[in-house]
């Protein structure tokens, strides 16, 4: 799933469905409605549309496209910048309760937008109009299948109850102003067409270059089953069991665990972990399922390697708070362990670490961009507040899909850095989670999945009956939360954490855990070291808390970030649509806003 719908990208939209715009720029002696929906190849062309619209990757070109209603740049490497896992230099008003996108956006904005639905259901009213064989036709529409479940996946995750459409409405179709419909009905319809899309789709080989298959349907399911099932779990008050989630979670995770896909690695636990996102190409990568390609030669590429490399994007650090959830290397917290040196300075705290750790967030003097090279002075020490150049306002760069090649900065908007997309890594710990969620979590599970995981970077495994203790997150949990998790659910939350940082899972894994309140967490960056810093005037550039540490928000956020349970684990629907149709109903908490 590479090349093929980038190059034929110029194509999308050519065949949007039947309506005064499509007769307007198109000949009728060349394409027309009538005449469209012959051929397999009718129905390829039309499904070619959907790969860019839903493989993001790092975007296209600048790559400065937002997601709504989130508000960060679409590249995956950016979705945590609204979480506890990083600080942008300004402040996301999504995680500090100030988020009123919805206001004033007009209809089908801040997420609300149902146009890629419409083609969507289009291509489901019309694609057997053609003489097309039953099996061919039928993997065009396990994709038509797999992006419309990947679709309302995102939209019930942003707004709970949402339309559930199966066909291209008009100006004047009746649906257009009837409620939203439950969310047990449409999540339980979002499973029965991804189970359609795994029966039609090809299995991995046996599909055309660089589309869809049936391994990359099931990584799907096994998100959506863990989201849907613990949410349910977490957030009682809707009413609803995730049982049947968690089970689909389990089933499609066992099936990719039967197959060929292994955890890229080299032996080098060092390096293997960063490797793996710094990369042109992920050809024959064993552990990669879906992921998108950037090509020079097609002209066709995106500034991410550029803009991430000069800390461009969002001017972002790593939080304090998630540096301290990485284990020491003996397998034990930094509360525990013996071999923790103490937080009297980045260099400290990085030794005897979890190898992840010093891979994930820069240590001064490492992933250093090549002197001469604009934005050369970000390393090796990070800008800071106080210095020139674009700011780390934490201190904790982010060297995670950091590529170091100044080859591709160069290229600009024809960066060739490749996206990956899904891979198996998470497979493996949406299993480990929803296997302890059934209450059927053994040895075997933990040996089969995050031991594998930890094994990669010679982590000591997960041991039932040895989980050691850690009184600083529990007494987190205890503080934000209104539970706090088994020791051995809060050790698989922890890898899921540390492993998947910046490949913006966290605010979802927040969400479903009803965890919104560790957002609350006061935000803070390294221990600040005026030697390393002598031009950095304190309380001037930079303020400090009490313990020495960076607060980047002393003073445009000084009472902290903020999470309204009543409202905030769902995003509002934008007023216009309320207004267009008076029976939608605003998502609880928002009413007055």
């Amino acid at each position: 799933m590479k090349r093929l719908y980038i190059t034929i990208a110029c194509l999308a939209g050519l065949l949007s469905g039947c309506n005064d715009e499509f007769m307007d720029r198109y000949p009728l002696d060349q394409i027309t409605d009538e005449n469209f929906w012959k051929t397999a190849q009718d129905l390829e062309l039309y499904c070619n549309s959907f790969y860019p619209e839903y493989i993001t990757g790092f975007g296209t070109d600048w790559g400065t496209s937002t997601v709504a209603p989130y508000g960060y740049n679409e590249a995956i490497a950016y979705g945590d910048v609204i979480s506890d896992n990083a600080a942008p230099e300004t402040y996301s008003k999504v995680a500090a309760d100030q988020y009123n996108g919805y206001v004033g956006g007009g209809s089908g904005s801040s997420g609300w937008s149902w146009g890629n639905i419409r083609q969507l259901n289009y291509f489901l009213d019309n694609y057997q109009r053609g003489d097309v064989a039953e099996d061919v036709r039928n993997v065009y529409l396990g994709e038509v299948l797999f992006f419309k479940a990947w679709d309302y996946f995102k939209k019930v995750k942003t707004f709970g109850d949402v339309p559930w459409i199966t066909h291209a409405l008009e100006t004047n179709s009746p649906e257009l102003y009837a409620p939203r419909d439950p969310r047990e009905v449409v999540m339980d319809s979002v499973m029965h067409i991804l189970n359609q899309a795994i029966e039609f789709l090809p299995a991995k080989g046996e599909e055309k270059t660089d589309r869809l298959n049936k391994d990359v349907a099931l990584h799907l399911k096994s998100r959506i089953g863990l989201y849907e099932g613990t949410y349910r779990k977490y957030h009682p008050e809707i009413g609803l069991d995730g049982t049947a989630f968690l089970s689909a979670s389990v089933e499609a995770a066992e099936q990719l665990m039967a197959g060929s896909y292994s955890l890229y690695s080299t032996g080098n636990a060092s390096t293997d972990y960063n490797d793996l996102f710094a990369t042109y190409s992920y050809d024959g990568n064993p552990e990669v399922i879906l992921w998108r390609e950037y090509s020079a030669d097609l002209t066709y590429g995106v500034a991410f390697s550029r803009y991430y490399a000069q800390n461009l994007r969002h001017r972002h650090g790593a939080t304090r708070n998630l540096v301290d959830e990485y284990l020491c290397e003996d397998g034990l917290p930094i509360s525990q362990s013996p071999l923790f040196m103490g937080k009297d300075s980045i260099q400290t705290e990085m030794m005897n670490r979890d190898p992840r750790l010093p891979q994930t967030v820069a240590n001064f003097g490492t992933y250093n961009l090549q002197e001469g090279v604009q934005g050369a002075n970000n390393a090796p020490l990070p800008n800071i507040p106080g210095l020139s150049g674009n700011k780390c306002p934490t201190g904790y760069r982010v060297a995670k899909w950091f590529l170091n090649d100044p080859a591709d900065w160069d290229r600009v908007t024809n960066g060739m850095q490749a996206a990956l997309v899904f891979r198996y890594a998470e497979v493996l710990l949406n299993y480990a989670e929803a296997k302890y969620e059934l209450g059927e979590m053994d040895q075997a599970v933990l040996d089969n999945s995050v031991n594998l995981i930890r094994a990669r970077v010679n982590m000591p495994p997960m041991v039932l009956g040895d989980i050691p203790a850690d009184p600083e997150l529990d007494g987190n949990y205890a503080t934000y939360c209104d539970y706090v998790p088994d020791a051995v659910l809060r050790e698989i939350r922890r890898e899921r954490r540390v492993e998947l940082a910046f490949e913006s899972f966290r605010w979802d894994d927040l969400m479903r855990w009803k965890a919104g309140k560790f957002l609350e967490i006061p935000v803070e960056g390294i221990k600040f070291v005026q030697e390393q810093f002598p031009g950095v005037i304190v309380d001037k550039d930079v303020f400090l808390s009490e313990e020495g540490y960076i607060l980047p928000y002393y003073q445009t956020l000084p009472d902290g970030r903020a999470f309204d349970e009543e409202k905030q684990y769902l995003f509002p629907i934008p007023i216009e649509d309320l207004v267009l149709n008076s029976n939608l109903e605003q998502n609880p908490g928002w009413e007055s806003n």
